[in-house]
């Protein structure tokens, strides 16, 4: 089974970007003993990690942009998945990580250039489905016909759900790995490319605004607070929406979403 477990967040501040996530959405820090480095903070909801990645010469990364910057699968077998991306045409090769102590063990592009990390031993986390959590994952494509099929075939993972809307010219595929919902979605109402969304199933709404309120620290002096907004993405799923510190899309749901 292949399984959503990491996303990697480029920062300029990892410290205040962690706080946020721990503060606000009640995820744990996760210790790397192996990579005892400045750069990398990873949290945890208790099944999916989330690493808040300081920007410095120093790091792995080509593309360094604030926000995010990959994800990653579990998987059980690499060897599966390599036999699987040969069969492709054309066919992906797996690249190497740096043997550094880093969790991912590969990385390879999907059709669209996004960054997918690959896994057998996973990142650290255990496999508890806690709430607040991660249950979805949205990518803006120019092809949501095309990434479907590349997940489906690489990852096995199963279509839950699609979504038109010839007004905007908006298009959704939604796919799940049997915990979190992947969204794969043209023309949504944002500037950025590729990797873009990460959604939260949460207790109750009205308890993230009170942290919202209730946290300090988080915001430089002269930007404006952290505040909820009414979704922008629209599609099937009740959301509200809220940015993080560094401007990442957050998608909240108490309903969650299809998987």
């Amino acid at each position: 089974m292949s399984e959503i477990r990491h996303m990697a967040n480029c920062t300029n501040n990892n410290r205040r970007l962690a706080r946020f996530y721990q503060l606000i959405l009640g995820m744990e820090e996760v210790w790397n003993e192996e990579q005892n480095s400045p750069y990398a903070f990873y949290v945890t909801d208790g099944y999916f990690n989330l690493n808040c990645l300081q920007i410095h010469q120093t790091i792995a990364e080509v593309k360094r942009d604030v926000g995010i910057n990959h994800f990653g699968f579990k998987v059980d077998s690499l060897n599966e998945i390599k036999t699987k991306l040969s069969q492709l045409d054309p066919p992906i090769s797996l690249g190497s990580r740096p043997n550094d102590g880093r969790y991912t063990e590969v990385r390879i592009l999907d059709p669209d250039g996004n960054g997918v990390d690959v896994a057998e031993r996973g990142w650290g986390t255990r496999d508890d489905k806690n709430l607040p959590g991660v249950r979805y994952v949205g990518i803006k494509t120019n092809n949501p016909e095309r990434l479907a099929e590349f997940y489906k075939y690489i990852f096995s993972m199963k279509e839950v759900d699609r979504m038109d809307n010839p007004r905007t010219e908006s298009r959704a595929i939604y796919l799940s790995d049997g915990t979190i919902n992947l969204g794969l979605i043209m023309n949504p109402p944002v500037p950025r490319e590729g990797l873009q969304v990460l959604g939260f199933q949460v207790n109750g709404i009205q308890q993230v605004e009170e942290r919202l309120k209730e946290a300090r620290g988080l915001t430089y002096k002269g930007e404006p607070p952290l505040a909820m907004e009414p979704s922008v993405f629209g599609g099937p799923y009740k959301t509200v929406s809220l940015k993080d510190p560094d401007g990442t899309h957050l998608e909240l749901s108490e309903e969650g979403w299809a998987v």
